[in-house]
């Protein structure tokens, strides 16, 4: 069969010898082709296609959009911005300053989250634009209609795939890294099919540009520019070399940025000390990280295309290869799962385009692929009603007195709280810190954003620690014991201490206040029970309001940050349960509904979540306590409400009014499950709980540690239905 010509393919000729000829070349080269050349793969039905493509795409991720603060660093990437900050490693510039311009000056979103989240929808969009003309630009022009609905079916697939669907509705620099990514294949295609020196300077100013938003962009560019450089190979000389590097520097001009504003703006809160060379560099190559570690033709041309083709499969290796073999993350666990998941968007660029490509030959399921697409993944992906992020950070600022300080040590409460008070201008009386950052040697250079704290020495590390480093004793020795009453602070923690040391534990406790916990010296005498309890009721009633219902479990699993917030509310739930507990039995033993209050957070996390997420050495020996004490209380339960979490607690026990008899029954059957939890026989009170349950509970039952009263029940209908079957064989 004859072959038609491609009236756009290159015509390659044999490189001259001479000088003149070879200057000739470079002459020639360094002219972009004709406009007429160029543009000739693209007609005005593609641009229309390619426009409702766009429109389609923005479409469907505004109307799917966090409506405020997404997870993971996306509050932290837009508080910064707000603001003019930097961010954390390697900095973020680029992205910063566009996303601060987008808040300031786009006429319409609500919130500065929202329109944060607007400019990742508008990146992605970006992207699947670049997808849609790469895969123009590499088949073939004849066969238009087929053509154009393969290229279109494989940006839109690309669009509303789950993971990249996931990012385009919330602030953060992966959307932003894809529409670069995208960009670069599409001016290395061009590049390979026109050989323009112009799509060759072009792509080193993106190479340079990307650098300034995600580093990992330089597992696609380290090929590209090989795969250049060694097509020019001929040719190349040092003027050329020159242009090139020339133009990827200035792409690299954003870097500027950082001092800049650091010095001329410096905000609490900011990431390092750039305001030298020496710590600018130590910023943009995230020394503070360590590594990546966290996160129909003629001849001639369809041979290039074949090696062209092979050279994308080599760079989507090449990002997969390295790209794993430095991050150290642990996948197992959801969340960082989740973490690393973000970073096989970029890889993605390189799967759709090739998607596309095959789907050039089967042009005919185009449509009704990209309908089941977006159907299978929308519920999953559609934010716009996602405010638990906002709510959480409100739940957890807005509690605190006036004027508080408070130390945070885990990313979401962090990211979510800079958010609402750099961006939405929200309680700023009160002083937040994040104690990694307080770690770092740079952190000397900050002291002077916290006017009303004192820094008894350079940076925050563990106690005992030769330097002049300090404790987080004697941090809040300086702030807490040694000030005035009227001049005191109340300090808060959020998250967990960086350093578990002596001095703190002989000197201070924490107390549960809300979602956070409240520093108390050891040497000052607790507020009595009562008064304590009203006023944490007051602040769980602000809780309850600013969080009124948490994320539900089947939109938002281990992988999610949104499910992180549940999970921090069960533990806290469970901390004030415990110290509430403790509390009562020390100052009123006899008050049956804060026993019954206690019990409730340990029944949930007992019935209905796995070990892993409480203590059962602590949790079955408190549990079994609280319904102890309710069982010896001279006090009696009214009839008119159940006061248990729900009618597991005592099962057994006929009348479901006999409130102390179902607790006791629950006593009995809680305890006996903590007598086989490993390490139980070591407690000192061991064996007083054994000789209890042993004269109620026959020996038999054989629960496993951590069982909650499901498995129990399965495991003893096991246990008689073997039974039964031995009987029925003798």
């Amino acid at each position: 069969m004859r072959r038609r010509k491609d009236p756009y393919a290159a015509v390659h000729a044999v490189p001259p010898a001479d000088a003149a000829s070879r200057d000739a070349i470079h002459k020639s080269d360094s002219n972009a082709p004709p406009p007429t050349q160029c543009n000739a793969a693209l007609s005005a039905g593609d641009l229309v296609v390619m426009a409702l493509l766009a429109l389609w795409t923005l479409l469907g991720y505004t109307m799917t959009l966090y409506p405020s603060v997404a997870g993971g660093d996306s509050g932290e990437l837009v508080a910064e911005s707000c603001h003019l900050g930097v961010s954390h490693p390697p900095g973020y510039p680029l992205f910063n300053m566009a996303v601060h311009i987008f808040t300031r000056f786009l006429p319409f979103g609500e919130t500065p989250a929202w329109k944060a989240n607007f400019f990742s929808a508008v990146c992605d969009t970006v992207a699947v634009m670049f997808i849609y003309l790469s895969l123009l630009l590499w088949m073939a022009p004849t066969g238009w209609t087929g053509r154009r609905a393969a290229a279109f079916t494989a940006a839109a697939l690309f669009a509303f795939s789950p993971l990249i669907w996931t990012y385009a509705v919330g602030a953060e620099v992966f959307a932003f890294n894809n529409a670069f990514a995208a960009l670069l294949l599409y001016l290395l295609l061009r590049y390979t099919r026109y050989q323009d020196i112009s799509s060759a300077l072009w792509g080193a100013f993106t190479c340079g540009l990307a650098m300034c938003n995600q580093h990992t962009i330089v597992l696609f560019e380290v090929p590209i520019i090989a795969w250049v450089l060694w097509s020019r190979r001929r040719t190349l000389w040092w003027r050329e070399l020159a242009q090139f590097t020339g133009a990827f520097v200035s792409g690299l001009m954003p870097y500027i940025y950082m001092p800049i504003t650091a010095i001329w703006n410096p905000q609490p809160g900011s990431w390092g000390d750039v305001t030298t060379l020496s710590g600018l560099i130590h910023h943009i190559r995230r020394a503070d990280y360590g590594t990546f570690r966290l996160y129909a033709s003629n001849e001639a041309n369809e041979g290039t295309n074949r090696q062209l083709g092979w050279f994308i499969i080599a760079m989507y290796l090449f990002y997969m290869v390295v790209f794993h073999s430095l991050a150290n993350l642990p996948i197992s666990e959801g969340l960082i799962y989740g973490v690393q998941m973000r970073f096989w968007q970029q890889p993605n660029v390189v799967i759709f385009t090739w998607f596309g490509i095959g789907l050039g030959y089967i042009t005919n399921l185009s449509s009704q692929v990209v309908a089941i697409q977006i159907w299978r993944w929308h519920e999953l992906c559609n934010q716009s009603q996602a405010f638990y992020i906002r709510n959480y950070a409100q739940a957890l600022l807005d509690p605190l007195p006036q004027n508080a300080v408070l130390f945070v040590n885990f990313d979401l409460q962090w990211t979510s709280l800079r958010y609402l008070q750099r961006c939405e201008l929200r309680r700023q009386d009160v002083t937040i810190l994040n104690l990694s950052m307080m770690t770092y040697n740079w952190f000397a250079t900050k002291h002077t954003n916290y006017p009303n704290l004192q820094f008894p020495g350079s940076r925050l590390v563990p106690f005992g620690s030769v330097g002049d480093g300090f404790s987080m004793a004697r941090l809040l020795d300086v702030n807490i014991g040694h000030l005035a009453p009227r001049k005191r602070a109340r300090i808060f923690l959020g998250g967990k201490l960086s350093y578990s040391d002596q001095d703190f534990n002989k000197k201070y406790t924490l107390v549960p206040f809300g979602l956070l916990d409240e520093f108390k010296s050891l040497s000052v005498p607790s507020q009595p029970l009562k008064p304590w309890y009203s006023s944490q009721q007051k602040v769980r009633a602000i809780i309850r309001e600013r969080l009124p219902v948490l994320p539900p479990e089947e939109l938002y699993n281990d992988e999610t940050w949104e499910w992180t917030i549940a999970r921090d509310h069960g533990m806290k739930e469970l901390n004030w349960a415990t110290y509430l507990l403790e509390r009562t039995i020390a100052e009123d033993p006899e008050n049956l509904s804060l026993l019954s209050e206690a019990a409730k957070p340990m029944e949930v996390s007992y019935q209905f979540e796995p070990p892993q997420f409480w203590n059962p050495a602590a949790n079955l020996k408190n549990l079994g306590l609280a319904y102890a004490q309710m069982v010896k209380s001279n006090q009696e339960f009214s009839v008119s409400k159940d006061p248990f979490l729900n009618d597991v607690v005592g099962k057994g026990v006929t009348d479901s009014t006999r409130f102390k008899d179902r607790a006791s029954a629950r006593m009995l059957e809680v305890w006996d499950a903590w007598l086989r939890v490993p390490g139980a026989k070591q407690d000192p009170g061991y064996e007083a709980i054994e000789g209890v349950v042993r004269k109620f509970v026959p020996t038999s039952v054989e629960a496993q540690p951590g069982d909650n009263p499901r498995k129990q029940s399965q495991r003893r209908r096991k246990k008689k239905s073997a039974k039964t079957k031995k009987r029925g064989k003798k």
